[in-house]
């Protein structure tokens, strides 16, 4: 791995590079896993080096990831094709929505997407075939983040993300404790499999029910900072995140524990929990409605 600059930070004064990265990235204990799932935001670590050419610039960070030598590389390649009544492909729908470095992993040789037109997942590595097929219940038994909690020693990465405002996961932890303002809410379209053949199929997902409206998952960064359960480090303009699936599973049950409405905007009440779908009103989906 060559010591390449990737961001600018700090008006310009200052540089993350490759091996900066890594070395951040074990600070974290990114690399003491089997599996690692991977959110980003890269625009929150700094300004890009423009002298790298796009696909070397998402090369060097995947670069980086490997040199971790996780068994399980996982990223998240959601499009929430049936919720946008649009057909899904395997090998064709782009995974552009969750970031630039997602849309290059998936297209690099050995990765695996998931046959999901709601929430696919990409993976690479010793596991990476396992989460070809996963249910047809994004959020239930036998979907992705289902099959992540079954997984021993599985951790969270979040690479200039947040997990206050990004972390899906969460909304399968709320289904099962079993909340009451959200619901399965099925989807129909057609999917074309790795393997080119198409067919009508339906998932489906946990949706909020109509008149209730997600907030910052404050009361679970509560939990995991009270019990010291997060790993991080300033990186560039932003910071990395690193912790364990058990500990945000745990930290969520004991925020929800402590106040069902913890992740609302404001308490819910019985008119609000209406099992429809709010409207988009134009707008693409491309989170958890």
């Amino acid at each position: 791995m060559k010591d390449i600059t990737l961001f600018y930070y700090d008006n310009g004064k200052k540089a993350v590079t490759t091996y900066d990265l890594y070395e951040k990235l074990k600070f974290v204990k990114a690399d003491q896993c089997d599996l690692l799932f991977i959110h980003t935001d890269l625009a929150g670590l700094g300004m890009p080096n423009t002298k790298l050419k796009r696909t070397e610039f998402f090369g060097a960070i995947y670069e980086v990831l490997l040199a971790l030598k996780v068994k399980t590389l996982v990223f998240p390649a959601f499009t929430f094709s049936f919720a946008n009544d649009e057909d899904f492909s395997v090998n064709d729908s782009t995974a552009k929505y969750m970031g630039a470095l997602n849309e290059y992993v998936r297209k690099q040789p050995g990765v695996v997407r998931s046959l999901d037109p709601l929430m696919s997942v990409i993976a690479v590595g010793e596991r990476a075939e396992e989460f070809y097929e996963v249910g047809k219940r994004c959020m239930n038994d036998g979907g992705i983040f289902d099959m992540l909690h079954q997984i021993p020693n599985v951790r969270f990465l979040f690479l200039g993300a947040k997990p206050t405002h990004c972390f899906t996961y969460a909304h399968y932890v709320e289904g099962v404790y079993n909340v009451p303002y959200r619901f399965e809410k099925w989807f129909e379209g057609f999917v074309t499999d790795r393997d080119g053949n198409t067919y009508k199929d339906s998932y489906s997902l946990l949706a909020g029910c109509k008149g209730i409206y997600p907030a910052a998952m404050v009361p679970f960064e509560k939990h995991m900072l009270k019990h010291d359960r997060f790993e991080r480090i300033s990186a560039g303009d932003g910071e990395i995140i690193c912790f364990k699936e058990s500990d945000a599973y745990q930290a969520m049950w004991e925020a929800l524990d402590e106040n069902i409405h913890g992740f609302l905007v404001r308490p819910f009440t019985e008119d609000d929990l209406v099992k429809e779908v709010k409207p988009c009103n134009g707008n693409r989906v491309v989170m958890v409605p």
